[in-house]
């Protein structure tokens, strides 16, 4: 696997200032969440790093790197960036990053949409993502990034439900994995 160091260089050139910014924001929450919950460190900090190496990249782009690992994805998510850079972000991960690591590339797979029964770093990723320091997109951020410091499940279970509904605003297809991560969620927590 390529070094830590190697990886920063990598994404500062090839990721815009503020995409730069957000991942080092991501890495930096994940390291705290996977500290209070006991996580590996590295693994957080390999996922946080690369959840979003693809992003920046054109919907062409991602489409072929994606047809080149040969995962197999469904049309709604093919034609559309914003689900399939985690996609193109994983199989960059494993092919141009040497990570093999299942846990890692999955954390990196569902950072977006989450999914059921999500592991421990899928969550802190999840979460890493959506309520990093650097993001500024809804007002509850911060208490999200609070919150996951003190139960991750709740402050998870709180973006999926506000994703649900922007997606559903905005007139998109809502993934149906981000629906089985609420559900399975809120079935968990015995409401």
């Amino acid at each position: 696997m390529i070094e830590r160091k190697q990886w920063l260089a990598y994404l500062e050139k090839n990721l815009s200032s503020k995409r730069y910014r957000h991942t080092l924001g991501c890495a930096k929450l994940a390291k705290e969440l996977a500290k209070i919950y006991h996580a590996d460190l590295d693994k957080a900090d390999a996922a946080a790093l690369l959840h979003d190496v693809a992003k920046e990249m054109s919907l062409a782009d991602m489409q072929s790197v994606v047809l080149h690992s040969g995962t197999q994805v469904a049309n709604y998510v093919a034609g559309n960036a914003t689900l399939l850079h985690a996609y193109a972000s994983a199989a960059l991960a494993q092919s141009q990053f040497g990570v093999e690591d299942q846990e890692i590339l999955d954390a990196i797979l569902y950072h977006t949409t989450g999914r059921k029964n999500m592991s421990l770093l899928e969550k802190i990723i999840f979460i890493a993502d959506a309520a990093e320091e650097n993001r500024t997109y809804h007002p509850q951020i911060k208490q999200w990034r609070q919150e996951a410091k003190e139960d991750l499940d709740s402050a998870v279970l709180k973006v999926l439900e506000y994703n649900i509904i922007r997606v559903v605003q905005r007139g998109f297809i809502l993934d149906e994995n981000t629906v089985s991560a609420r559900n399975d969620l809120v079935m968990r927590d015995g409401r």
